[in-house]
């Protein structure tokens, strides 16, 4: 770290290209990642998810950072075991354990396994043995890292630090997860639009502790963003993503219960009954939101008149790059008169600093990998409009218990107003989502019916949302975005 930090400080200029720089930065600590492994591979992964927006050597370093986490040797899972269950082999309780893991993590690995004296196809995650040890250590530099970069560049990151270290403690505490995963059961178990449409795996909790964690094995599974498996199976992609939008909307603004780490690998498609069922796994990471938080949230959309007041209800400095940021609309940038740098009481030219919620970042986090679900799928789903619906019936829920005393000063009739009003935008927006398909149907007649062997340039509705992000961040910030920014 102070190596980094002294490269940079002494090494950089802004007058002459800094890619020699920026390889050597990103070649030495992709390689402490890696030899680390642990959280650092985590690490590694949050700066490969965010290498969009770095310089491009990071992109290419980074990219195997998703394939950094090596199977451990069956005896260090026999280690685990016994620790976790003294004097006790594998055999009392399993007919058949396989030795190489289905899946392999930075935190842990999953075995498929068959129980004992039963047809029972289980999922053991085996945690790795370092961790609990190493854990620590870990957070301790990260904060660290967090801390000095704060103060040596001027970066406002530290806010986030011990929130983001509580959050790992909990995603590495499987008794946690398992109870996160029977939560979440239960909410969609008791939800109608849900309930026939995701599947949570079963906790076998005789098999479960901290260190590991059995539950029901999804056969046949496939990632919600394999094509060939989805049509192999009879399921359009259209529905498959109306179906995932629709379990994350009902979390964001129902449920108050979000699973926030919604990336393909962690929602399986399957067929059950004839039917298309989603399997939601890895339910380590998640955030409570509160009612009057999810209220705000609906209102700062609906009513631009409370951005203001939400935003500084909130902590945040700049409403208007918040709302960019989270509604994805393009507002202006604006610095504070009196304020000349990043931070408070620095002469340093640059933005105003923005200071989000905790929930926040892993809201935007989610919406971005959703984002790119859709994206990888062609755009089948008009995501805004899904979520755009849901925020205004969630908004007018609100408003109903208060109609008879608002609506003596006509502010119930105001609040319709600016509701159908939303609502015709939509109804626009669906409009030109509609063209937008058609064209895309019409290019690939045309390519069908091509001889040249050729390809056409084709955009889904994802694709021109993302261009237009791409020109706004140029403007506005001079930040060059590639595909991949917008991929989660």
């Amino acid at each position: 770290m102070r190596l980094t930090i002294l490269d940079y400080k002494t090494n950089f200029n802004p007058d002459s290209s800094p890619d020699k720089l920026h390889e050597r930065v990103a070649q030495r600590i992709s390689e402490v990642c890696i030899k680390n492994e642990g959280l650092y591979i985590k690490l590694g992964q949050s700066i490969a998810i965010q290498a969009a927006i770095l310089p491009t050597l990071y992109k290419k370093l980074f990219k195997k950072m998703f394939d950094s986490s090596n199977p451990l040797p069956f005896e260090d899972v026999l280690k685990v075991w016994n620790a976790e269950f003294p004097g006790s082999s594998l055999n009392p309780y399993f007919d058949f354990f396989d030795k190489i893991p289905v899946a392999c993590g930075s935190i842990a690995q999953v075995h498929r396994a068959k129980l004992k004296n039963s047809d029972q196809v289980v999922a053991v995650k085996i945690q790795r043995p370092d961790i609990p040890i190493q854990m620590e250590l870990d957070l301790f530099a990260y904060r660290t890292i967090l801390y000095v970069y704060q103060n040596v560049f001027e970066l406002l990151v530290y806010f986030i630090a011990h929130y983001v270290s509580d959050q790992i403690r909990k995603e590495t505490d499987f008794i946690n997860e398992a109870r996160n995963s029977e939560r979440t059961a239960t909410l969609i178990a008791e939800d109608s639009l849900l309930k026939d449409k995701i599947y949570v795996p079963k906790v076998y909790w005789p098999l479960t502790t901290t260190r590991i964690l059995t539950t029901e094995y999804v056969e046949s599974g496939s990632r919600l963003t394999d094509v060939d498996s989805l049509e192999s199976q009879g399921f359009t992609k259209k529905e498959v993503m109306d179906t995932a939008m629709k379990l994350f909307t009902q979390m964001l603004f129902t449920f108050g219960w979000l699973h926030c780490d919604l990336h393909p690998g962690n929602i399986l498609v399957f067929e059950h009954k004839s039917k298309l069922k989603l399997g939601s796994i890895d339910h380590g990471l998640y955030i409570h939101l509160p009612n009057q938080f999810r209220r705000d949230y609906c209102l700062f959309v609906l009513d631009t008149d409370s951005i203001e007041r939400i935003a500084q209800g909130w902590g945040i400095v700049n409403s208007d790059l918040f709302a960019s940021a989270t509604s994805l609309w393009p507002f202006k940038a604006r610095a504070p008169s009196g304020q000349d740098g990043p931070l408070r009481g620095t002469s340093n030219s640059g933005y105003e600093i923005l200071m989000l919620i905790n929930e926040l970042i892993f809201i935007v986090r989610c919406m971005r990998m959703m984002q790119g679900n859709n994206q990888v799928l062609g755009s089948p789903t008009n995501q805004i409009n899904i979520l755009a619906l849901k925020w205004s019936r969630r908004w007018n829920d609100d408003q109903c218990p208060t109609a008879i005393i608002t609506s003596i000063g006509g502010r119930w009739v105001e609040g319709i107003v600016k509701l159908w009003k939303f609502r015709t935008i939509l109804i626009l927006v669906d409009i030109g989502f509609f063209f937008t398909q058609v064209k895309h149907s019409i290019d690939d007649h045309q390519l069908y019916m091509s001889d040249s062997g050729g390809s056409l340039n084709q955009e889904g509705f994802e694709d021109i949302l993302q261009r237009q992000l791409e020109n706004l961040a140029k403007e506005e910030f001079g930040v060059a975005l590639d595909d991949s920014a917008f991929m989660g």
